[in-house]
């Protein structure tokens, strides 16, 4: 019988052991069948050292997912594509887009760029990257499925109204058709791996178990946005109650989560919750 396992190695808080740091965003290593296969690359300032202090070679990952382009899952790039070795990185096409995020400050409204912040040709060209972009589900490895566009159809999970892309010369509110989720098969039952799960979480749950037949998930782990789900209808409440839905055993989140969702999901899911910061790692 062989394990997987899932490790986390950047995350907004660090945890053990000594030497981690946090910064604002996400990435997981997934070690099945004997491949190392890396789930976003967190900002850039954390993925090396982190790796490091948890004995991983990146130089062993061949594979890397991209759950969406924005820098907090992307700006880790170089990091692993280094040394150059044609390692392939599975995405959207859309994670190319020029993403912005509109702020409230002290001078008034800002939009800032928050999209990936190297071009594709010098990830390309230099770095060797060898980019699979597609939108439909499939499965990239023996066990692990990519969910490609993640239909949007729950009426409680509404977009970000602060996210922004340009498209055809205009500044649009994101669809982030880009926003990317993996399936993972192992012994104590499938594992779905997310990176900011802004397509909706129950969204990304109803389209894999509409594409697996699955009606129970052993665990969700990474950025569910929670944190983000507020209004009127008690949408956060929604969301959790669809995790006692699929019989979840497990809710590590992480990231885009926050600190007050995390503490409601705690509150509720007591022995079946975890906090999946930087050093978390689970064998399943």
């Amino acid at each position: 019988m062989e394990h997987t396992k899932i490790t986390v190695l950047c995350e907004n808080t660090a945890g053990r052991p000594m030497g981690l740091t946090g910064e604002h965003g996400f990435s997981a290593l997934i070690e099945k069948h004997g491949e190392k296969l890396l789930f976003d690359t967190g900002q850039g300032m954390s993925l090396a050292n982190n790796a490091h202090v948890l004995g991983v070679d990146l130089t062993q990952v061949k594979r890397v997912v991209l759950s969406h382009g924005h820098y907090d899952h992307t700006g880790g790039l170089p990091a692993v594509l280094h040394p150059p070795r044609g390692v392939e990185v599975i995405a959207h096409p859309a994670i190319f887009s020029k993403k912005y995020a509109e702020i409230e400050t002290p001078g008034g409204k800002q939009r800032i760029f928050i999209g990936i912040k190297y071009s594709r040709d010098y990830l390309e060209d230099t770095l060797q990257a060898r980019f699979n972009l597609m939108r439909e589900f499939c499965e990239i490895g023996p066990g692990i499925f990519f969910s490609g566009e993640v239909p949007r159809k729950t009426d409680f999970e509404h977009p970000d109204k602060r996210l922004k892309a340009e498209h055809d010369g205009e500044i649009i509110d994101d669809p982030l058709l880009d926003d990317i989720s993996l399936l993972i098969e192992t012994d104590q039952g499938p594992v779905i791996l997310l990176g900011c799960a802004h397509s909706g979480v129950v969204n990304v749950m109803n389209h894999f178990s509409a594409k697996t037949d699955h009606t129970r998930f052993h665990a969700v782990i990474g950025g569910t946005h929670l944190g983000f789900i507020k209004g009127p209808g008690r949408p956060l409440e929604k969301s959790m109650a669809a995790f006692d839905d699929y019989a979840v055993d497990l809710v590590a989140v992480s990231h885009c989560t926050g600190q007050e969702a995390a503490a409601l999901c705690y509150n509720r899911f007591g022995d079946r919750f975890a906090f999946a910061c930087a050093g978390w790692s689970h064998l399943f």
